[in-house]
């Protein structure tokens, strides 16, 4: 759930006294888009759905994309080291002239969503047939996360047919279970970077987006770049009874006592409150937004309260001041006339800097008040992510692609809520970026991981002149200012 979330947070804009390669003109952007738009219906006839449980991974469907990706791309793969991981997961390695330099990492996911069974008959186009029409490409994945994979690779693809040699050795790293946490793909190839002493100079993943119509009163579109995550955990709440015959039902069942449980903690939300980085960049967007915003933001000390009711009373912007929760599976009987003896659900949690598993816990037993209810970790815990920062050359380099991809847009550094594959790369670099270059507004924001999913021709032009453009201004050389000029 990539971008769903529309989180504005704005600072200034810095400027640095690096050079930064002009854009080189590949090929015609009509020409390219045909190209691409083919590459991507393929990759999405294949259902790389992902599992939990390794043993139940779809290992043909996973095995047969990859010998796609080796077809559609085949200067990649004659001139980049490609290293199959835990199975499924792809690291492909382009080696640097100069070893002295911190490679950098571009990370996607190779997995995409179930399609629920009862929705398949809504959709337009099956969603496996990676169907082009009406200017897009339809099917599952299209918007999360194959779009990235072929745009990169592509880029890659251009680069390497133009004879471009990185000065920074490039990673590609593809996970095959982002969707459920990543721990046995992302998460086994960061380890193995590890292994081998790599310590990188930026990862760049999926995250926030260029969005459109974000909130009331701004008008101009905003590339939001996610420079911290909150953190994720879920705590399953189990309750055990004595069951019986429906006829003959006890005071509470545990069907009650577990329902009693989740609307206490319905009723008893995590406190809204505003890290220092958002009020900075919250006094921004009020600026931008004018009138009795900006006067409430400057008086933040005196508007506090009503600014985080605000806040947190919006969709859009709770997630920005306030640790989250949803619950999202419920389990209990098998039979309409038995009182089941075990209810169970799973809450989910995204929480804010500042809180912990351990808070969260704290939280839910205060919240609950019942002793009934066993309360025990369902997965794994991650913490909130640190902070990358923004006054680097490394973090200019990405505002300079932006903008060069974007022509002149407004760049906002931001707090990504959701969950993403460079959680497992804090170890090997402070500098993490979640930006996916296409367009996010309130209508096609619904398509992700949902009937229809789509993306525009237009879109995959410029993901890869994107891609193009940041390996030019994060990896290039003298050699590559030669190419440039030479086109």
């Amino acid at each position: 759930m990539k971008y769903l979330l529309f989180l504005l947070i704005l600072i200034s804009f810095k400027s640095y006294s690096f050079n930064i390669i002009p854009f080189p003109a590949f090929a015609d952007s009509s020409q390219q888009q045909a190209t691409v738009a083919q590459k991507l219906a393929g990759a999405i006839q294949y259902k790389t759905v992902s599992a939990i449980e390794q043993d139940k991974t779809a290992a043909g469907e996973f095995i047969g994309f990859h010998a796609y990706l080796k077809n559609t791309f085949p200067t990649l793969h004659e001139r980049l080291r490609k290293e199959v991981l835990n199975n499924y997961s792809l690291l492909y390695t382009w080696r640097g002239t100069n070893p002295a330099l911190p490679p950098v990492l571009l990370s996607a996911h190779l997995d995409v969503v179930p399609v629920e069974e009862a929705s398949e008959e809504d959709w337009q186009e099956k969603p496996f047939a990676g169907t082009i029409k009406e200017g897009a490409v339809w099917g599952r994945g299209t918007m999360d996360d194959k779009y990235r994979i072929i745009t990169i690779m592509e880029a890659v693809e251009q680069l390497l047919q133009h004879g471009y040699e990185p000065e920074r050795t490039i990673y590609l790293a593809f996970g095959h279970d982002e969707e459920v946490g990543g721990e046995e793909g992302a998460g086994m190839i960061a380890a193995y970077l590890e292994s081998q002493g790599v310590m990188l100079e930026a990862v760049y993943d999926e995250g926030m987006a260029v969005v459109e119509d974000a909130l009331p009163g701004l008008k101009e579109p905003i590339a939001l770049v996610g420079v911290a995550a909150k953190g994720g955990l879920s705590l399953e709440l189990s309750v055990e009874g004595e069951g019986g015959h429906s006829s003959m039902p006890p005071t509470e069942t545990p069907i009650d006592i577990l329902s009693n449980a989740l609307t206490k903690l319905h009723q008893k939300p995590f406190k809204a409150r505003m890290v220092p980085t958002t009020r900075q960049t919250m006094k921004m967007l009020a600026g931008k937004l004018g009138g009795k915003y900006k006067f409430a933001m400057r008086h933040y000390g005196f508007f506090k309260r009503k600014i985080l009711k605000k806040l947190s009373s919006e969709q859009a912007t709770a997630a920005l001041v306030r640790t989250q929760m949803a619950p999202t599976i419920m389990n209990a009987g098998n039979a309409s006339n038995v009182i089941p003896r075990v209810a169970t659900a799973v809450v989910n949690f995204r929480i804010l800097a500042g809180d912990t598993d351990q808070s969260i816990i704290r939280h839910v037993r205060r919240a609950i008040k019942d002793d009934r209810i066993e309360i025990k970790v369902h997965g794994g815990y991650t913490p909130p992510s640190p902070v990358a920062s923004t006054d680097s050359w490394i973090y200019a380099a990405l505002e300079k692609t932006i903008d060069q991809t974007y022509k002149g847009i407004t760049i906002v550094p931001a707090l990504f809520p959701g969950g993403t594959d460079a959680k497992h790369y804090t170890a090997l670099t402070d500098n993490i970026y979640r930006f996916a270059p296409q367009v996010v507004n309130p209508v096609n924001a619904k398509l992700i991981h949902n009937v229809d999913e789509h993306i525009t021709l237009e879109v995959l032009d410029k993901s890869v002149s994107f891609y193009k453009m940041l390996l030019l201004n994060t990896c290039s050389n003298k050699q590559g200012e030669v190419l440039v000029q030479k086109n």
